[in-house]
């Protein structure tokens, strides 16, 4: 079966399932307060499928299933941050402390190691969802050895956000959360030079 996938699809596959674990930390928090987050996504959304992506996908459709599923946990993201939010549940900065470890765990695997600027940039965007990958969500601006500089293209969340009420402004603070705590283990600094273009640069002290 493995011979119709390729490289690609298990790339897409690995960033589904990445932020599927974010919205799992999500659930979580809520569950501490009593609210049924997981139960009230997998009733409007689906549940979540986990395994290889061998055994799951549809190889009648592979290009369908795997948007259905980016689908899916956008859906289950952007539902569970708003609810928890307008339910007053926590706080803004509790979930983006959330991110924040969750990018600063991610970036525990660069840590003390010779990285390039272009490779955390690439494990940035290896991690993140961003649609398909025809979307070309984002696009470099230029990079040398110490500084990369790379802007948005397109906004592929802010449907999600919008069907359940939410605000996609809130989606992008969290992912700057996110980045931050990444970026932090790697000795970087993060930047974000206007509303759509973010920089990466060495920091003082990073050797």
């Amino acid at each position: 079966m493995s011979s119709f996938l390729g490289p690609i699809h298990y790339w897409l596959y690995n960033k589904i399932q990445l932020q599927q674990g974010i919205v799992e930390d999500i659930f979580s928090f809520g569950k501490q307060s009593g609210l049924s987050l997981q139960e009230e996504c997998d009733d409007k959304f689906g549940v979540a499928e986990t395994g290889s992506l061998e055994e799951m996908i549809d190889l009648g459709n592979i290009h369908g299933w795997l948007q259905e599923k980016v689908s899916q946990v956008e859906y289950k993201y952007a539902y569970s941050v708003t609810q928890l939010l307008k339910k007053d549940i926590g706080t803004l900065d509790e979930l983006k402390s959330i991110l924040f470890k969750s990018g600063n765990d991610k970036g525990q695997l660069f840590k003390d190691t010779d990285f390039s600027i272009a490779s955390i940039y690439k494990e940035i965007t290896d991690n993140l969802l961003d649609g398909m990958p025809c979307d070309h969500a984002n696009s470099l601006v230029n990079q040398n050895e110490s500084e990369l500089v790379w802007k948005r293209n397109v906004c592929v969340h802010a449907q999600y956000w919008n069907e359940v009420g939410g605000d996609i402004a809130i989606y992008y603070e969290l992912r700057d959360a996110w980045m931050q705590g990444f970026v932090q283990q790697c000795g970087l600094e993060l930047h974000k030079l206007d509303a759509v273009t973010y920089c990466i640069k060495k920091g003082e002290h990073h050797e």
